[in-house]
């Protein structure tokens, strides 16, 4: 996997068997990219096929951080996430924004009911607070509709500013209202600026078995992973991966 960087012509190079203890050993290394050609994607579908690759000069193995290979991407296109090309398929979505104002709010009512049945937050001072919807993408899969959202919510204390954000994956049946039924969530809270945050990178069927899969960036004060959110069952969704993380 490779993931873009600031510009969208450079590219993170993401190494799956790296993990938190072994990506000292990755430092300053050329990445595994010859003879490779990516499809690129992101949230709107896929941005451009077949693009090739140079590796880059090495990040400097001695700083105190770390960092994935990097590589120059050849295309002018906008993109956030790519995969070795003919591996994986985008699924269609729609944003929120993109709705009209009625189905829009609709949607917005449905979100924010279905993160209104989750399990209360451990800190008190947010329970009872409104849900906002910072942003929302749907999808169907055949006669399902399926929504991911980033619900948050705000304690607006001049001397503690905190944000809760709820990720939520719900499910319903497909041309129904309503709220969803919550198939995956994560909740983080803190400081404003030091709370993890998922972003949302692209949508995308995966293998033979075209498993849907909602590709993630998890971002933290300092640093992040990247994750894979698979839909292992109907109504259940999980984060079947997790990148080592970089800091720099």
């Amino acid at each position: 996997m490779i993931v873009a960087t600031t510009g969208g012509d450079t590219a993170a190079v993401v190494l799956p068997e790296a993990t938190d203890s072994s990506i000292t050993s990755f430092q300053g290394i050329s990445p595994p990219i010859a003879g490779l050609t990516f499809d690129l994607f992101d949230r709107r579908g896929k941005m451009e096929s077949s693009v090739s690759l140079s590796a880059l000069p090495g990040a400097d193995s001695t700083a105190d951080c770390y960092s994935w290979p990097r590589a120059k991407v050849h295309t002018t296109a906008s993109w956030r996430v790519g995969f070795v090309s003919n591996k994986v398929v985008a699924v269609k979505v729609d944003s929120i924004e993109s709705l009209s104002s009625p189905d829009s709010a609709s949607l917005a009512a449905a979100i924010t009911q279905t993160a209104a049945t989750l399990p209360a937050a451990a800190d008190p001072a947010f329970r009872g607070l409104p849900f906002r919807v910072r942003s929302a993408y749907s999808f169907t899969l055949d006669s399902v509709a399926v929504v991911i959202a980033d619900v948050v919510r705000s304690v607006n204390e001049e001397a503690n500013p905190r944000i809760e954000h709820l990720t939520i994956i719900g499910e319903r049946a497909a041309g129904s209202r309503g709220k969803f039924d919550a198939a995956y969530s994560k909740r983080s809270a803190g400081a404003e600026e030091a709370t993890q945050v998922t972003d949302i990178l692209a949508i995308v069927e995966i293998g033979r078995e075209k498993r849907p899969v909602v590709v993630v960036g998890i971002e933290t004060e300092d640093g992040g992973r990247v994750g894979l959110i698979e839909r292992v069952s109907p109504g259940r969704w999980t984060l079947v991966w997790t990148s080592a993380y970089t800091d720099c």
